[in-house]
């Protein structure tokens, strides 16, 4: 069953109003990925936290109009709550209510494909479920299968503390296997003499179809909000120099992604911390493009890759007009203190100069 959800933005301070509503927006698309209908939306300044609903009890009143109005059998809230808030806002409600780090986590339990990245998203699950037990075992969560009741931290374990606790560990000692068995991969590379090249990015930027035109494997990126969870990879070759460097493609990025959840998908992010170049691909056709790069390098800055050597690329040039890619290209320029190519991965324009721009700084 289609669940139809109603979206809450908010928005602390007059000053950031128009960043509170991009928010809102990709509050939306992260919405429509998880396969909900937006049956309405409202953006709400915040002036004082009410600790135990997170909004005042007017805004609550309007939010159940608006459930009214919408046929709403989903609340979607753009903030972090604490479990009393999540619980209070829902019965207040009376329906579930879910923040922005749990459609996050939702999105995540049906796009992992490998093993590894089903354990990373389980790893996730388990620190956002650990605080939401209640008492001796009593978890605080929804009947249903609904978007907010998926993943394996809600469908397999029983929800006890020691047991998740227990089922933490045995994750993070799996992930630290893989983490031992690429730190593996990448000394044969080494021994090889082989270089590496990380794609980094913001969520659909079209790292997946940049891998895919630089390497001519891998197949296209989907047009989908984290399309990719694992790491790909592919090589390169370089005829005049006879030399060949590993590319890889990884989790995109997102604002306001949870220090948790970044923890949880280190071992593949690492592959930014060890590459000898980063590929910084940035979709000027996305709102705020150019503040979303700057989200882009905090994280890198965050798992310790933020003075990697970095080729920043501006994707999509194809829908654009020459004069905006010259704009784009400047400001960017400015932003990263890095020159800038413009690509088309779409459709090929300037991937032999970046491929060039690769073997020269790897």
């Amino acid at each position: 069953m289609v669940q139809r959800a109603v979206l809450i933005g908010i928005n602390r301070a007059d000053s950031e109003r128009e960043k509170s509503e991009d928010l809102l927006e990709e509050l939306a698309l992260l919405s429509e990925t998880a396969g909900a209908v937006n049956a309405g939306r409202v953006l709400k300044t915040v002036k004082k936290i009410d600790p135990a609903y997170y909004l005042s009890r007017g805004m609550l009143e309007d939010i159940k109009v608006l459930i009214l109005k919408g046929a709403a059998d989903l609340v979607i809230i753009d903030v972090n709550l604490s479990p009393a808030q999540e619980r209070n806002m829902s019965e207040y409600v009376g329906v579930n209510v879910i923040d922005r780090t749990r459609l996050i986590l939702d999105i995540f339990a049906t796009r992992a494909r490998t093993a590894e990245s089903k354990y990373q998203v389980e790893l996730a699950m388990l620190n956002y479920i650990l605080p939401r037990l209640k008492g001796s075992g009593i978890m605080l969560s929804r009947t249903g299968a609904g978007i907010g009741t998926r993943g394996p931290g809600e469908t397999k374990l029983e929800t006890d503390r020691r047991k998740v606790r227990q089922r933490i560990t045995y994750i993070k000692d799996k992930l630290k296997l893989a983490e031992k068995t690429r730190g593996l991969h990448r000394a044969t590379r080494k021994k090889q003499g082989l270089s590496t090249a990380t794609l980094v990015g913001y969520t659909n930027s079209g790292k997946t179809t940049m891998l895919s035109a630089l390497t001519k494997r891998g197949g296209n990126g989907e047009n989908k909000l984290f399309a990719t969870l694992g790491t790909k990879m592919a090589g390169v070759y370089d005829k005049d120099s006879k030399r060949k460097v590993i590319i890889s493609d990884t989790v995109g990025f997102i604002q306001n992604l949870p220090l948790f959840l970044v923890e949880s998908f280190k071992s593949t992010l690492e592959e930014a911390v060890h590459s000898n170049v980063l590929i910084h691909v940035i979709d000027p056709t996305q709102k705020d493009a150019l503040r979303k790069s700057e989200e882009v390098i905090k994280i890198l800055d965050s798992i310790g890759a933020g003075e990697k050597k970095t080729i920043v690329v501006l994707n999509k040039i194809d829908l654009l007009t020459s004069a905006r890619v010259r704009f784009l290209q400047t400001k960017l320029e400015q932003l990263t203190g890095n020159s800038v190519i413009p690509v088309s991965a779409k459709t090929g324009d300037n991937i032999g100069m970046l491929k060039e721009k690769i073997f020269n700084n790897v």
